[in-house]
């Protein structure tokens, strides 16, 4: 679908509705990236965590 920006490689997809070659809907599914970051925040202090999300990505920060 459409030309895309390298950054956002495996950030999130979409889940697109097509009626033959007319988009119907499209719905946005995030959540892709750097699963297991909640767990790692459980045992840190928020500054911890602001170093964490930084290093991961820009997204997830």
């Amino acid at each position: 679908l459409g030309p895309q920006h390298p950054s956002t490689h495996g950030v999130f997809r979409l889940r697109v509705t097509f009626d033959g070659e007319q988009i119907i809907d499209v719905e946005p599914v995030f959540g892709y990236l750097h699963r297991g970051t909640e767990k790692l925040a459980e045992s840190r202090n928020y500054v911890q965590i602001v170093t964490l999300t930084d290093r991961m990505d820009y997204v997830a920060s």
